[in-house]
């Protein structure tokens, strides 16, 4: 029985989509005392530590003296592909950079598809010329960026054909109320600045809050709140984020803004922690994380501990495992400082003593 033109139309359509989506991650290589891996031999390699990119674990293989399939001079570079035996799309890049992460040389695989066993990798057998790696060297260390990209099949979607598009939430809705002050209730004072804001949308983000406007010991409703021990413009961020889940000086990024970045990161850090906004605490964390250096990170470490920040402290002790870094740090008044309030702290790390001296 065939079907008429009305029957095909009345007939229901839907659609299926296939969609493949792109995963990209960096790993830096650091090969500290380059010159004391000369002896290894052909056919080894030095490793890296294993990263993850698109859900999957990698790591870099470095041929310093070159592989029985190299050519004469060559010195073979590869990613390691860590995972179980699986079918994988991927891409890589390979770099040396110098310490301020520009680049010195490069080379890229594209679009390698196959399938991929067990600790069995791709790359390159002519990275680069073992004669020309001294000259990439600063202080007997070679930095190696590698950037791995994956390409993943989006699973399929089934969808009707025709569909009413729904528009994405307005999250902007309740900063206005915050600008505009319409229904404010209670008002802060910072410094002698005043800030307007809603007991009821406070006490839904902070439980602090709730417990200072509704609990048994409520301030009373005729008061100004004073907050003391924190500048106006960091409680003004901290009301921002209340209201809009969002840090405006933190979304824009701008290098230029790097380091007032960083130091409002701190001060609203201890804010957050101070009303109990876990999430803002972690956003803060990711910015200092990406500051973290040998004239800051023992203010950060004494940071994170105080206010139990467990990947910024993590972060900060990585950092210190060089013994390069840690000894410049030990050196530094800082770390005397915070070692004779926190002597705690540091007492997990190789090479330095209860006293903050080399052991």
């Amino acid at each position: 029985m065939s079907l008429s033109p009305d029957d095909s139309f009345d007939a229901p359509e839907t659609v299926s989509t296939l969609g493949f989506e792109k995963v990209t991650g960096s790993h830096l290589f650091k090969i500290m005392g380059y010159s004391l891996h000369k002896d290894i031999g052909i056919n080894e390699y030095l490793e890296s530590a294993t990263f993850e990119v698109g859900g999957y674990d990698w790591s870099i293989g470095y041929y310093l003296n070159g592989d029985s399939r190299s050519k004469y001079d060559q010195a073979p570079i590869f990613v390691c592909f860590k995972c179980k035996t699986e079918i994988v799309r991927a891409q890589a890049c390979f770099m040396i950079v110098n310490e301020n992460g520009d680049q010195l040389s490069d080379r890229i695989i594209t679009d390698v598809h196959k399938h991929q066993i067990k600790n069995q990798g791709f790359g390159l057998p002519d990275f680069v010329k073992r004669s020309e790696v001294e000259s990439f060297l600063k202080d007997d260390c070679l930095l190696i960026r590698c950037i791995v990209t994956v390409f993943k099949a989006v699973p399929v979607k089934i969808e009707p054909a025709f569909q009413i598009l729904v528009p994405p939430p307005d999250t902007q809705q309740l900063s206005h109320l915050l600008v505009d002050g319409y229904g404010a209730d209670v008002t802060f004072d910072v410094n002698e600045q005043t800030f307007n804001a809603h007991k009821c949308i406070l006490a839904a983000r902070s439980l602090v809050f709730r417990a200072q406007f509704f609990g048994p010991l409520k301030e009373k409703s005729d008061t100004i709140i004073k907050i003391e021990e924190m500048e106006a413009h960091v409680f003004k961020s901290l009301l921002h984020y209340i209201y809009s889940q969002t840090v405006p000086e933190f979304e824009e990024r701008n290098e230029g803004d790097k380091k007032h970045n960083t130091e409002l990161a701190q001060h609203l850090l201890v804010a957050a922690d101070r009303y109990d906004l876990e999430r803002l605490k972690i956003i803060c964390e990711s910015i200092l994380y990406g500051s973290i250096e040998a004239g800051n990170v023992v203010g950060l470490l004494s940071l994170a501990e105080m206010h139990n920040c467990i990947h910024l402290k993590t972060a900060c002790l990585k950092f210190l495992a060089s013994p390069e870094i840690l000894r410049d740090v030990v050196a530094s008044e800082q770390f005397q400082c915070v070692l004779n309030q926190s002597s705690y702290l540091f007492s997990g790390l190789t090479g330095c003593g209860p006293t903050g001296g080399p052991v």
